[in-house]
């Protein structure tokens, strides 16, 4: 755990453009109304247009810039986190708070954010700090890499990715999580388990996969705690895979995920932690994601970033290693 004083460094505020919504515009300025009343010096930029927030915040720590929050959800989280790696600084250099304004918000859920923004403001003040792993994955042709993709919360393979597919363009503001399960339901009968090779240094598993998550922190998917044994900084990916099932089982079992006990009680369910692992298919190649943001399909790499970065956190120190 790292505690900062935030009044003492300038912050680099990224928002993106969803989060300035007639709705949400009143959300954004009581913060910068309270970051102004608290003498927090900051610079507010708008990543107008998909993946600006990548090239902003590589620009921005090309020129020196080492402290930023950001207002948004997981995509914009998934966007600064690249911006940020792509740049080639040392990223333990780096402090990221998060002002979740997104349909879902699952990587603050593993970091314990609060609901209200009058205690995410006091999360702020607080300033407290703890180090959080990076994965990369690398989508392979022929042993080529033809696109690579930073994530820090969950990578998810085969149906996983298959209903971010159906709800890709389709993120509602209201009732985010109803409408991501009726997604699943129509995705749920008509995905079919492929086979699929995942090799870890450890070992090769062959199997027919219904579903696979790759975690580095705990939830997907507007609140499933589908990784629920994740931790943020151990430098290991905890993986589990779901092998073929029928899908009236899975109906059955989805109150499961939000608990993160299908783990326990699926039968079908595999775990296991690694610090990298390929996932091979044949073509058609099974779908990937990272942080609800489609990968290019193919076989994919995954690894643990050398570098950690800096994440405000409300998680108990007795939680960090």
């Amino acid at each position: 755990m790292k505690q900062l004083r935030i009044s003492d460094f300038e912050w680099q505020i990224i928002a993106n453009p969803n989060a300035l919504s007639k709705q949400r515009v009143a959300y954004k300025d009581y913060f910068l109304d309270q970051f102004t009343r608290h003498h927090i010096p900051f610079q507010f930029h708008v990543a107008a247009g998909a993946l600006a927030g990548i090239e902003l915040a590589k620009s921005l720590c090309e020129s020196g810039c080492r402290h930023f929050m950001l207002i948004g959800g997981d995509g914009t989280v998934n966007e600064i986190i690249n911006g940020i790696y792509l740049s080639n600084v040392d990223a333990s250099e780096v402090y990221l708070a998060i002002i979740p304004l997104g349909t879902g918000n699952d990587f603050c859920r593993t970091h314990l954010y609060p609901q209200n923004k009058e205690e995410i403001l006091q999360l702020i003040l607080k300033g407290n700090f703890v180090s959080n792993d990076v994965g990369l994955v690398e989508t392979v042709h022929e042993s080529e890499t033809v696109a690579n993709r930073y994530f820090i919360n969950i990578a998810g393979f085969a149906f996983d990715a298959a209903i971010i597919e159906k709800t890709v363009g389709k993120k509602p503001l209201i009732l985010p999580a109803a409408v991501y399960l009726l997604n699943l339901v129509k995705v749920l009968f008509s995905y079919k388990a492929k086979e699929t090779q995942i090799i870890t240094p450890e070992k090769t598993m062959v199997d027919l996969t219904f579903t696979i998550a790759v975690g580095i922190g705990q939830y997907n998917g507007n609140g499933m705690k589908q990784v629920p044994t994740a931790k943020v900084n151990d430098r290991l990916f905890d993986v589990v895979y779901i092998r073929k099932v029928s899908p009236f089982k899975v109906a059955l079992n989805v109150a499961k995920l939000f608990d993160g006990s299908h783990v326990e009680h699926v039968e079908e369910a595999c775990t296991f932690k690694t610090n990298q692992l390929e996932i091979k298919s044949s073509s058609p190649y099974i779908p990937g994601e990272v942080e609800g943001e489609l990968l290019k399909r193919g076989n994919y790499r995954l690894t643990i970033a050398a570098k950690q970065i800096n994440i405000l956190s409300a998680l108990p120190s007795s939680c960090v290693l």
